[in-house]
């Protein structure tokens, strides 16, 4: 006998969950579907435990920075593993809590769409199926990392981002295959535990995907730190070896490492999940979807990382919120990524939205204003004054299109830029707002005022 529901979410990740609880909000019944821990990549392997491990590396490198001299700081990895699971541990019961607070109901098992309106879920510990009925379907299924044939994971010498918080111990040298966001983050981890990395990227430059000015920025500060980045090659080979992990480039380069991680993108989980029998088309490796993340088939929408946009948890996040309403509010919202934010947690971070410095200028006529955080008294404070702010601005109207930030706390002030975006706001109508002082958020009013010539802490614009 099947249940029924008015809503039913296969993914309990970001989009997942939060569809769940927005229609559950808006009066609608609802199930969550999982195989695995809720919470998604994001909560489990992604997101939260690197950026604890980020945060907790971080309070040890500004300790060994005022220490009284001859005092020694060493990082225990079991320690930070712990500290990572305890704060896993900690969202999971939160999330727990709030899905019995709604009275959305939990399954645990592997979905299959039977057809537009019926899931077939497997017991992950058994033989037993469940069968469910709903007016309604999410699919929210997530991704997982792209496996190049040359670098086949073992889960030991050649790992994944998954994998990485497997390890029972630090190698001694590490190659990472991948200069994107998630490449360079586990770069600068290693980094600040100590290893001889290496980082490898295909095109001409690390973070492709980042303003030039700010990737060239970041490249540089990490092969001062002594990080070995090779651009425009990529892995021919990898062959264990007397010592280790014998690792070929394209350019016949060679290098010897401990461990190898491949960070080369994600792709969506699609695979046997009954796309084909529900009618559902598919697109470019992901599900295929209208504006309103509709499907071709009306009563089922996807979200996140298995339709077209970035793979990112807040714009799964904003997915969910448009499809739970469309579906249950019956209103027609579309989504917009012009204002996604963007960010990096390397050293320094890195923030961005909208367009670039070079794609805005092949675009139209566009104005620029930076700031430098060395001109910033909260950045001198803290000690950190590497890095800018820049902002991106239509010439003639003076509405802002885009906004980079590279220095101290990056991935929050971005926000400030994504809101002005949303709200399409102009740098002039942005800068009239009063600021605190002194926050770092002054560097972003301040490239803001740039734009017309007019910051008060820097020269005079050429």
């Amino acid at each position: 006998m099947s249940e029924v529901f008015d809503l039913a979410i296969i993914g309990s990740g970001p989009g997942g969950y939060t569809a769940a609880i927005r229609a559950s909000q808006l009066g609608a019944s609802v199930v969550l579907i999982e195989n695995s821990f809720i919470g998604g990549v994001c909560l489990n392997w992604g997101c939260i435990p690197t950026k604890t491990i980020i945060e907790n590396l971080k309070t040890v490198k500004k300790a060994r920075e005022i220490a009284v001299a001859g005092t020694e700081y060493s990082v225990s990895l079991e320690k930070l593993f712990q500290q990572k699971d305890a704060v896993i541990g900690n969202l999971r019961k939160g999330l727990e809590t709030l899905f019995k607070a709604h009275k959305i109901t939990l399954v645990k098992g592997y979905a299959r769409l039977q057809d537009a309106k019926t899931i077939v879920v497997q017991d992950p510990q058994g033989p037993n199926k469940r069968l469910i009925e709903a007016k309604n379907i999410i699919i929210a299924t997530g991704s997982r990392p792209v496996i190049l044939p040359i670098l086949k994971t073992d889960g030991q010498d050649i790992i994944n981002s998954d994998q990485i918080f497997s390890l029972s111990k630090l190698p001694a040298r590490v190659l990472i295959v991948g200069g994107g966001a998630i490449g360079c983050e586990f770069a600068q981890i290693f980094l600040d535990l100590g290893v001889q990395v290496h980082l490898v990227e295909l095109t001409p430059r690390i973070l492709p995907e980042a303003d030039e000015e700010i990737a060239k920025l970041l490249s540089l500060g990490m092969s001062r730190s002594g990080m070995k980045i090779y651009t425009g090659v990529s892995v021919s080979q990898a062959v264990k070896a007397p010592g280790g992990i014998k690792v070929t480039f394209s350019d016949q380069e060679e290098i010897t490492v401990d461990l190898v991680i491949t960070v080369v993108g994600r792709q969506a989980n699609i695979e046997n999940i009954g796309l084909e029998q529900a009618g559902i088309t598919m697109e470019h490796g992901r599900i295929k979807v209208n504006p309103q993340l509709e499907t071709a088939v009306k009563n089922i929408y996807a979200i996140g990382d298995c339709v077209n946009g970035p793979m990112l948890a807040h714009k799964a996040s904003y997915d969910a919120v448009i499809a739970a309403e469309n579906i249950v509010g019956r209103v027609k919202q579309e989504a917009d990524y012009t204002a996604l934010p963007k960010c990096i947690f390397t050293a320094p971070e890195i923030g961005m939205v909208g367009q670039r410095e070079n794609e805005a200028r092949s675009a139209g006529a566009v104005k620029i204003g930076k700031f430098p955080f060395a001109a910033l008294g909260k950045a001198q404070a803290a000690g950190d004054t590497r890095g800018f702010v820049k902002v991106i601005a239509q010439a003639d109207t003076g509405q802002i299109i885009g906004g980079h930030i590279i220095g101290p706390q990056a991935t929050e002030l971005v926000n400030q830029i994504a809101l002005a975006m949303s709200s399409k706001m102009t740098t002039q109508q942005f800068a009239r707002a009063v600021f605190a002082h002194p926050t770092l958020s002054e560097a972003v009013k301040e490239a803001m005022e740039d734009v017309d010539g007019q910051a008060i802490s820097i020269g005079k614009k050429r």
